[in-house]
């Protein structure tokens, strides 16, 4: 550190956290992602926080509050938040921050709290905030909004080594069992139209199939869940056997576009007109025929309340 600088005009992280309200985790992926709040080496080799970053990461906190994204923020300066935030707000956010309103946090922040959980495999704040944020919001505003952003995070933190192996797979185990304890309570006794669930040979991920059955289970349709890496006759073979109105296949991208395309065209040709194929995630293909692809869980629902659920 430049010796003309004093020691105590620099905190650690744990002391930036606790001043600005951004949690610990949320520091290291930005300052490793953005490059920013920026930090100085002692030569211990601990990393110390100037005290006037405090000002600039209350400023981005109101920011991700009112729903800037991170990317957008994180290395703005004090005339840019300003300008984001407006002069009160601005103002405000230099005094000590304010205790908000669970509603009021931003799901950026959620997500970053969750993300900080898997960080330290704490299980229990994990789940509970899931819960929370259930109840909240609903089923389909959690999967969009908070669950597959939040999948989608981990798995980038994975690849740019902000995760290890075992923490990815922590967070998609939680997720994936907390999604289906929840549709399957909802699925009780349901008696309208049938709606198959599952994947193709060869895609083992179960998350977007999940998802699809809490979207699914919110309307009176029954899921009938196959789970993932079904054989294509199997799968034909259950949809005749269940009487299924509407089959729903995810499709991750790892899966060769050849393949998915010559197995829809297979299970469309070996299915009564009646049933609707329906294919989503972001190895799903456009332009087949008879193939219903949606990109988003609200179009989705949308199509399936109008259709089959009257």
């Amino acid at each position: 550190m430049n010796n003309v600088l004093k020691i105590e005009d620099y905190l650690s992280i744990g002391e930036l956290s606790k001043e600005t309200g951004v949690g610990v985790h949320s520091l290291r992926v930005w300052e490793k992602r953005y490059g920013a709040p920026r930090s100085e080496r002692l030569p211990s080799g601990h990393r110390r926080y100037p005290k006037d970053e405090v000002t600039r990461l209350r400023a981005i906190a109101r920011a991700l509050e009112s729903g800037y994204r991170a990317s957008k923020v994180v290395t703005g300066t004090l005339e840019e938040l300003q300008g984001l935030l407006g002069a009160q707000n601005f103002m405000n956010s230099s005094t000590e921050p304010s205790e908000s309103e669970p509603g009021q946090v931003s799901r950026e922040l959620i997500i970053e709290k969750w993300t900080e959980a898997v960080h330290q495999f704490d299980e229990f704040t994990l789940t509970q905030g899931f819960y929370e944020e259930w109840r909240k919001n609903g089923p389909l505003d959690f999967v969009m909004n908070l669950a597959a952003p939040f999948v989608v995070q981990v798995g980038k933190g994975w690849e740019i080594g902000e995760f290890t192996v075992s923490q990815e797979h922590f967070a998609s185990e939680r997720m994936e069992h907390f999604l289906s304890s929840m549709w399957r309570r909802m699925n009780e006794r349901k008696e309208g139209p049938v709606v198959l669930v599952t994947t193709l040979p060869g895609d083992p991920h179960r998350l977007g199939i999940q998802m699809c059955a809490a979207v699914t289970a919110v309307t009176e349709a029954r899921v009938i869940f196959l789970g993932p890496d079904t054989p294509t006759d199997e799968i034909i073979w259950a949809v005749k056997q269940c009487q299924a109105d509407v089959l729903c296949i995810s499709v991750s991208p790892t899966m060769d576009p050849v393949e998915v395309e010559g197995h829809l065209k297979m299970i469309k040709a070996n299915m009564k007109k009646t049933v609707d194929l329906v294919v989503g995630g972001n190895g799903a293909p456009e332009g087949i025929s008879g193939v219903n692809r949606f990109e988003r869980f609200s179009d989705y629902l949308d199509w399936l309340t109008v259709k089959k659920c009257r």
